[in-house]
């Protein structure tokens, strides 16, 4: 049996009135970066406020035993490359 390293990424949100647009606005780019990888993501979603009413994150489980591969999948993300 094969085993590969699980790697966590625990994104939070910035503060700054612009976060929410630009969430909304690269939403659907993010949403195509996570499909186009999906085969080496463990587990992903949004994190929220303690009321469960806002998205203030994101968490992913990125499974890879190559640690700067990771890397390269959660710079290329869009959230990440707009400064979220």
């Amino acid at each position: 049996m094969t085993r590969e390293n699980l790697w966590l990424v625990k994104c939070t949100d910035r503060d700054g009135d612009d976060v929410d647009d630009l969430r909304e606005e690269h939403m659907a780019g993010h949403l195509a970066h996570i499909e186009a990888i999906v085969d080496h993501i463990a587990m992903a979603g949004p994190l929220k406020d303690p009321a469960g009413e806002k998205i203030v994150g994101s968490m992913l489980v990125y499974r890879t035993d190559d640690l700067e591969q990771a890397k390269v999948w959660l710079d290329g993300d869009p959230y990440a490359r707009c400064g979220i």
